[in-house]
């Protein structure tokens, strides 16, 4: 089964992470898998370049991280790194030259990841209060510095501010996540306009928007008869959507 899927900048492709060790690259015009990309370990997490659509970074159950080429589907020479234990999320910063990588001992990495050379080089690495597996991680422009969000199996999430390569606790808030793999994102107009505004799914079925800045949710919305484990905005915030352990997808729109 699919470990992970992420979507290219201009929308016209998946990448999706495998249990089998292959990574896949999916035209989403023609539902097509146009390249597959063979590991000797099981794929925990993928993302593509942000400045390099032809370039991907994979993740493995033994806390590897590797570059390969889209094109040809073949490692690029020198793009390979050791993290720590099994990887679970990858995500880049603002300017794509550090990778932030997290692992199921509730560690979060920051990578150099060179973008002419394609080089990875582990850095700093933060350990999250309380534990658990980093099941999501989310990066956001912010004032005055950039923000990481991240979602753990501990019933927490954490919002950190972007120094570099180091990160800096801001707030925690706690969530009905028993101990599920229940992602959260950033709100990103509402958080440029207002402060720090996030969406999560939740244990009970219910999606929760949190107020970051006071640490508690603010609105609650209900729908989902199972756990809600996916939840996404579209790009002017007028659409909600949330996907749940049944397979059911609600649409939600902004009032």
């Amino acid at each position: 089964y699919q470990r992970r899927v992420r979507g290219s900048v201009d929308n016209s492709s998946l990448l999706t992470a495998s249990v089998d060790g292959t990574a896949r690259l999916w035209r989403c015009d023609q539902g097509t898998c146009i390249r597959t990309i063979s590991s000797s370990h099981s794929l925990t997490a993928v993302r593509f370049q942000p400045m390099n659509n032809n370039v991907c970074v994979a993740g493995d159950e033994e806390g590897v991280l590797r570059g390969y080429n889209l094109s040809t589907g073949k490692p690029l020479s020198g793009a390979r790194e050791r993290v720590s234990n099994s990887l679970t999320c990858l995500e880049f910063g603002p300017n794509s030259s550090i990778l932030w990588a997290s692992n199921n001992k509730g560690q979060i990495f920051s990578v150099s990841a060179n973008m002419l050379t394609c080089q990875l080089k582990k850095l700093k690495c933060t350990s999250i209060p309380g534990g658990g597996s980093v099941v999501s991680l989310t990066v956001r422009a912010g004032h005055p510095s950039p923000l990481l969000l991240a979602s753990s199996t501990s019933d927490l999430i954490f919002m950190f501010n972007i120094d570099k390569d180091v990160l800096l606790l801001v707030r925690k808030c706690s969530a009905k996540l028993n101990g599920l793999p229940i992602r959260s994102v950033f709100c990103p107009i509402a958080t440029a306009q207002r402060g720090a505004f996030i969406v999560s799914g939740c244990a009970d079925g219910s999606v929760l928007v949190f107020d970051m800045e006071k640490g508690k949710a603010v609105n609650k919305l209900q729908g989902h008869s199972c756990p809600v484990y996916g939840v996404c905005l579209s790009y002017d915030e007028s659409l909600l959507v949330s996907s749940d352990s049944s397979g059911t997808v609600i649409v939600w729109q902004k009032r």
